[in-house]
């Protein structure tokens, strides 16, 4: 048995990252989410609170970080890359000649912008109980792979309406709509999608996306006890 605490952009990666950490792992399995907070209404998990990458980087400068580890067996930071190129965040998405630059450069730059607003010393003595879930460019691009074998598989824009476009030629009233990613509608959407993962499927899905793969490596470098 483990727990792990969150911190992720909204409920609906929040949710995602509950999903999958449970479909890979054996054993008993329990989650913290520290931002955003969340409470059950009416059988559904809703959320408290402001979201978005900004609550992200001021959760990892505060003393919230360091408790989500003192009570917890692991923290998953989540972060989308969408808005990483904001001023704020200030991780550029192309090189000094508007070419742009590799997944692999923007991973490394987004975790070390994350370690900013950490205390080092605290980091270095927990870095293997941290784990980073980077999504290139949303965590809907994750589950691309569940609905297309071709070049879209890997796509990292316009994920949510790549999907949709899917779930239009199936059974059912599945639908995520962009702007409201929490609503019933989409909950059981997420819910119908969560159901077409199987966790031997994993390690091949993931490989179409940078930051998921990175997030599958994390967890099976841990312990599944």
């Amino acid at each position: 048995m483990a727990t792990f605490a969150i911190i992720s952009e909204g409920i609906s990666e929040n949710i995602s990252l509950h999903a999958l950490v449970e479909k890979m792992r054996h054993t008993e399995t329990y989650f913290a989410d520290i931002q955003p907070r969340t409470e059950v209404k009416h059988s559904h998990t809703v959320q408290e609170g402001s979201g978005g990458w900004t609550e992200v980087l001021s959760h990892c400068n505060t003393e919230v970080f360091k408790q989500a580890l003192q009570s917890n067996d692991y923290l998953i930071v989540q972060i989308d890359t969408d808005r990483c190129d904001d001023p704020s965040f200030g991780i550029k998405k192309t090189d000094e000649k508007n070419e742009p630059r590799t997944n692999e450069e923007i991973y490394s730059d987004i975790i070390a912008r994350l370690l900013q607003e950490v205390d080092k010393g605290f980091y270095e003595e927990n870095r293997n109980r941290i784990i980073f879930a980077i999504c290139f460019d949303e965590i809907e691009c994750w589950f691309l792979p569940l609905f297309y074998t071709d070049k879209r598989a890997c796509a990292t824009t316009g994920c949510i309406g790549k999907i949709n476009q899917e779930l239009k030629k199936g059974k059912g009233d599945y639908y995520i709509p962009e702007d409201g990613k929490n609503g019933a509608n989409a909950r059981s959407t997420y819910q119908f999608i969560y159901k077409k993962i199987k966790r031997k499927d994993i390690p091949r899905i993931s490989q179409s996306n940078f930051g998921f793969k990175k997030f599958v490596e994390q967890m099976d470098a841990i312990s599944d006890e």
